[in-house]
């Protein structure tokens, strides 16, 4: 954790586990999370309490309209998660959030948020049986009851996923037409002299939502089918440029060729040869490079939610 961002977290009271802090700030329970190569939010503090929805609802809305800079308010069952950023240093974003933070619990205060010793689910007092949850980087403690529901819930949407059907072969052809759409957008940048990762996340985002609405389902093997599609359209499309040049000019270098022969024939020019391979190799490193993002960020989002424990 960043030294600066630890001696703030520590002035707070919380305790310190490598990139995480968890403690109790003006009578909630809190966990932190510090991810400095999120360029959304790389401080994330997540605030336990129950509060009905729709005062929650309330409460967000006049948090932001504080209108703070680079600052994000996310509800969930368990209480709301914060997001703090700062564009340029550790040190600015540091000194606003003393400030910030007290404007914040002073609103979770207004609104009479039900802070230590209450279920931040159903709001009753915490039972003397009630446990400390592990919520990725977030600590809960909760009431087992409600516990116990959440994973019923959690177990009843997993097994309706796992036995929903799964249309491999129309979900592959959603991803195709996905592919298309970005092949239209990397021959026009090609043209005009860019190649670009963007291609493939047109391609990667439109192909998996195809893919969905196909009848594809959302899981791993949509990641490595979308994936596969956008990288193979980008590579045969560079390919299929240079045939059809290929085949308009062969005859000035003295080729009496067509198709594919007259592309094998190109290459043995030395200029078109160097040509083709430095634009392939770059269709390659920008595919690949959005691809890859693309197929993290996906990989991310068909992860099935496990039970609490």
């Amino acid at each position: 954790m960043n030294k600066k961002i630890k001696t703030y977290f520590e002035s707070l009271g919380l305790s310190i586990q490598g990139n995480n802090a968890y403690g109790t700030i003006r009578g909630y329970e809190v966990s932190a999370n510090v991810a400095m190569l999120d360029t959304v939010s790389p401080i994330k503090i997540h605030v336990n309490f129950y509060m009905p929805i729709q005062v929650k609802v309330q409460m967000a809305s006049e948090i932001r309209a504080l209108a703070y800079k680079h600052f994000v308010i996310d509800l969930d069952m368990y209480g709301v998660s914060l997001g703090f950023n700062d564009p340029l240093t550790v040190g600015k974003l540091l000194n606003r959030m003393p400030d910030m933070m007290d404007n914040i619990f002073n609103a979770f205060d207004k609104y009479e948020a039900k802070g230590i010793g209450y279920c931040p689910i159903c709001g009753d007092m915490l039972q003397e049986n009630s446990k400390q949850y592990s919520l990725d980087w977030a600590l809960v403690t909760m009431d087992n009851s409600c516990v116990a529901n959440i994973n019923r819930s959690i177990v009843n949407e997993n097994n309706s996923f796992d036995s929903a059907p799964n249309n491999y072969l129309r979900g592959t052809l959603g991803a195709l037409l996905g592919a298309c759409v970005g092949v239209v957008a990397f021959v026009i940048l090609f043209f005009i002299g860019y190649i670009s990762a963007l291609t493939s996340f047109v391609a990667i985002i439109l192909g998996a939502l195809l893919y969905k609405k196909f009848g594809g389902k959302q899981d791993k093997v949509m990641v490595l089918i979308v994936s596969v599609v956008s990288v193979l359209s980008m590579v045969l499309t560079i390919f299929g440029i240079y045939v059809l040049a290929s085949q308009n000019i062969a005859s000035d270098f003295g080729f009496h060729s067509s198709g594919f022969q007259a592309f094998k024939d190109m290459m043995t020019i030395a200029e078109f040869s160097k040509e083709f391979k430095t634009n392939l190799l770059m269709t390659l490193l920008y595919t690949f490079i959005g691809v890859a993002y693309e197929a993290y960020s996906l990989n991310k989002s068909v992860k099935r939610q496990g039970e609490i424990k």
